[in-house]
């Protein structure tokens, strides 16, 4: 007698930065079905420096931010996620 086929397990990552309250704000979490259960991944936010990225928070389990102290321009990024970038007004 064959079992039923093993249920296919899709996962999706999810990750946003941007400005938010004063703030620069990150997250990324991860999506799976089954079981239909999203889980926090950790996230750590940098700030680009000449051509360096300097990281400006611990990092967290599922959310970061780094609260500005002046309104000059820089890009972020999730360490984690290098692709997910922002400039804003935020030093």
């Amino acid at each position: 007698m064959a079992g039923n086929p093993a249920e296919a397990r899709t996962c999706a990552t999810f990750g946003h930065i941007g400005l938010f309250e004063g703030a620069v704000w990150g997250d990324r979490s991860i999506y799976c079905d089954p079981p239909d259960l999203l889980s926090p991944l950790p996230t750590t936010i940098q700030k680009k420096s000449g051509t360096t990225w300097m990281t400006v928070t611990p990092t967290g389990d599922g959310a970061a931010s780094y609260v500005c102290k002046g309104s000059a321009f820089n890009t972020y990024r999730l360490k984690e996620a290098p692709g997910k970038q922002t400039t804003v007004a935020c030093s």
